[in-house]
């Protein structure tokens, strides 16, 4: 039997009475269709122990239309097979109900892997037949920009921008990347790169991490490492907008 999310992190949640005497609450979507969505509960959990003791998480999995709710404050996107979760998302007429809470200033998303597929405008190596996507970033992704499953990879990455660094304490992240796509090119100077791969196979260092307002993206897997530095980085974007 699967363990429900909420059943794992939402200890002894608090009543609607203790929120209002001053204990903020987090309350995070994660798209559990495919991917590590329990690995990302895992992570969130740890890295908001060390973020924001005073305060409560909460997470729900977003199964159905009617779990993408106002009042969740962030949305996960993790990996997976980005045409399934696509098709997923068409059948149940999640796609505009999704991108409609993303595209609001009061809500912080992350892809990852598939969800920087998901959330790019322009999909380059698409298969046959197209797929639709929430089309959010000014980005142009290539789907497996690294190869199939076999070339999937673990490599340091270079963190560029100065919040992240400044959360991670240093100046390398290391990646897992899984059938991992990557951004060939930004669309819009809206579009913050935060993190990049060199590689002596390619030319010019590689995008694998990108932002743009209050939604970004990454190729490779935070919630698959001992490092919770993106999770905290989620969190805090979070917190941001609640100060704004």
């Amino acid at each position: 039997m699967q363990t429900n999310i909420t059943d794992n992190i939402n200890e002894a949640m608090p009543s609607s009475e203790q929120l209002s005497n001053g204990k903020q609450r987090f309350k995070i979507g994660i798209l559990a269709v495919q991917g590590a969505f329990l690995e990302h509960q895992v992570a969130l959990k740890k890295a908001h122990a060390s973020f924001r003791p005073d305060s409560y998480i909460e997470v729900i999995e977003i199964r159905h239309l009617c779990d993408i709710k106002p009042d969740l404050d962030g949305v996960i996107i993790p990996g997976g097979e980005s045409t399934t979760i696509s098709l997923f998302l068409q059948r149940n007429g999640m796609i505009e109900p999704l991108r409609d809470w993303i595209l609001s200033k009061t809500h912080v998303t992350w892809g990852t892997c598939a969800g920087m597929i998901l959330l790019s405008k322009i999909t380059e190596n698409m298969k046959m037949g197209g797929q639709s996507t929430l089309s959010i970033m000014d980005t142009d992704v290539s789907r497996n920009f690294f190869g199939r499953q076999m070339q999937s990879f673990e490599a340091d990455i270079s963190l560029l921008d100065e919040e992240l660094l400044a959360t991670a304490g240093k100046k390398n992240f290391h990646g897992v990347f899984i059938r991992a796509p990557a951004i060939i090119k930004t669309e819009s100077p809206e579009v913050k790169v935060l993190a990049t791969l060199h590689r002596d196979d390619v030319e010019n260092d590689i995008i694998v991490a990108a932002k743009q307002g209050n939604v970004f993206s990454t190729a490779f897997h935070p919630e698959l490492t001992d490092d919770y530095t993106w999770h905290l980085y989620f969190l805090q974007l979070i917190q941001k907008v609640k100060n704004s």
